[in-house]
């Protein structure tokens, strides 16, 4: 996850003074980031992001950089599947950042990965059943799938996801 820091002083004079900064970072990197393009807390104190990359969510101009780090340590840390999970609650579902992370956190949800439409759903969810094997093929999984859907699961990226 990268974002560019522009030194916001600069920008206002017309002249465009910024680098990009991998998060998270260090209070160090941090540090030495603001210096390279002038923020001294002098004659240049703020800063904005102008672009970035790599990120669950969408970030604003003005996010505050802390709370910025913060968040991108905590993705770091999810794995594959959990970071779906958080772009699914974050950009999806419109949790916000607390909410997201204490639904993982807590393992609130349910998931069936490599989802790609609701046949697959039905398959997931009918492997829970214990079938008899001379009416499996008389089962309308896509059924299920889209039953499935009206009831809290939601396909996002290959995964089926259902929050409890």
């Amino acid at each position: 996850m990268r974002i560019y820091l522009t030194n916001l002083g600069k920008y206002n004079e017309g002249f465009l003074v910024g680098e990009w900064l991998e998060l998270p970072a260090t209070e160090k990197e941090i540090e030495e980031s603001f210096k390279r393009i002038g923020i001294d807390g002098v004659n240049y104190e703020e800063y904005f992001i102008t672009d970035y990359e790599d990120f669950l969510f969408n970030v604003g101009e003005y996010e505050n950089l802390e709370h910025l780090n913060e968040i991108s340590e905590k993705i770091e840390n999810l794995n594959d599947d959990e970071k779906i999970v958080f772009e699914y609650l974050k950009n999806y579902q419109n949790y916000d950042f607390e909410e997201a992370f204490e639904i993982i956190e807590n393992q609130d949800y349910l998931y069936y990965a490599n989802i790609n439409n609701e046949i697959d759903l039905g398959y997931a969810l009918a492997e829970d059943w214990e079938i008899p094997e001379h009416l499996k093929n008389y089962i309308d999984y896509e059924a299920i799938g889209r039953d499935a859907t009206f009831e809290n699961w939601d396909i996002y990226k290959n995964i089926a996801i259902c929050l409890y």
